[in-house]
């Protein structure tokens, strides 16, 4: 990339629905220098799309990490299997990698009886290739920036577990489900294909930023074709006093390479979205983190991450939810 490219993605990691113009003025160049750069980055497939960051905790909803390790599928029936399940309506996130674990999914329920029959639906579909399986529950999710871009981050953006409920009406739900993979969409867009006017849309946006349901949009960048490397962090904390726990906390988000951080209870309580140009790297970033809070880590294991297949902050049981909710009052 040159050096204008890093500085665009630097403007979108900041807010992805900065027009040209916006960019421009930040970057030093004209807005039709802008848009073509950002057609070049999503033609090479830098940039694979825009997604509005959601708190689905705000909308009554907790999220359940689950980790599988498959056993006796080839391939193709895994290509197949992962097709499946990104459609599931409850599914808003799904990688693959290799280390502790093949497949990381992210479950969204109302309730633990509503994640336990998901689980059971997850295991049929799966029929006898799951080897092992565990799962965390979210407390709260935080996502930085993308560190190698130097991006000034204004506020952070958080995913919680279920607290503030607030309902969608289906004016919200249109527009959130136009902007949840196309952050970038102009409002008059927007309006035109949910048939309100620009100024209700506009309203209605500003509403849902208000109440951080909206925590803010973001480009999805595929670091692997720059020549990074992903890695997830799985962590596990001894018992220790909880101010060392929230130094931890800090070293992480302050840490040039760490990404997204996320507290969970069960088998993890802690899990560090890493990126790394090297291995080396990688193992230079555990040597650090290790003689620094040996008190604190009890245990840690590791994903490379190939790919995310799926990324929704908006899965439609949100929206299913929120409808047979209205429809019944």
């Amino acid at each position: 990339m040159t050096t204008v490219d890093t500085k665009i993605l630097a403007a979108l990691d900041q807010d992805a629905r900065s027009p040209e113009s916006v960019i421009g003025k930040k970057v030093g160049v004209s807005k039709q220098v802008v848009r073509y750069r950002l057609k070049k980055l999503q033609e090479s497939g830098i940039i694979e799309n825009y997604y509005t960051m959601i708190d689905v905790g705000k909308l009554g909803f907790d999220s359940y990490y689950v980790f599988i390790q498959w056993a006796g599928l080839n391939s193709k029936q895994e290509s197949d299997l992962y097709q499946v399940l990104a459609k599931l309506p409850y599914v808003s996130w799904l990688i693959t990698g290799i280390g502790r674990w093949d497949t990381v999914i992210l479950l969204c329920a109302r309730s633990i009886a509503e994640f336990n029959a998901q689980l059971i639906e997850l295991k049929s579909l799966c029929k006898t290739h799951i080897h092992d399986f565990t799962f965390t529950t979210l407390l709260q999710a935080e996502h930085i920036s993308y560190k190698f871009l130097k991006t000034k981050t204004e506020k952070p953006l958080k995913t919680t577990s279920k607290n503030k409920l607030y309902s969608l009406d289906q004016k919200d739900q249109a527009i959130l489900k136009r902007i949840n993979h196309e952050a970038r969409m102009p409002v008059t867009e927007i309006a035109k294909s949910i048939g309100q006017q620009v100024y209700n849309v506009h309203y209605r946006l500003s509403q849902l930023k208000k109440k951080n349901i909206i925590q803010g949009f973001k480009p999805k960048i595929n670091i692997q074709r720059l020549g990074m490397q992903w890695h997830l962090l799985l962590i596990s904390f001894k018992t220790v006093q909880e101010e060392r726990t929230k130094a931890f906390i800090n070293y992480c988000k302050l840490h040039k390479n760490v990404y997204y951080i996320t507290n969970t209870v069960g088998k993890y309580n802690c899990m560090i979205d890493i990126h790394v140009k090297s291995t080396e790297e990688f193992r230079e970033f555990l040597f650090d983190m290790k003689n620094a809070f040996e008190d604190v880590i009890l245990l840690y294991e590791s994903i490379v991450v190939f790919e995310e297949l799926l990324i929704s902050y908006l899965p439609q049981i949100v929206l299913d939810k929120t409808i047979k909710e209205r429809s019944s009052k």
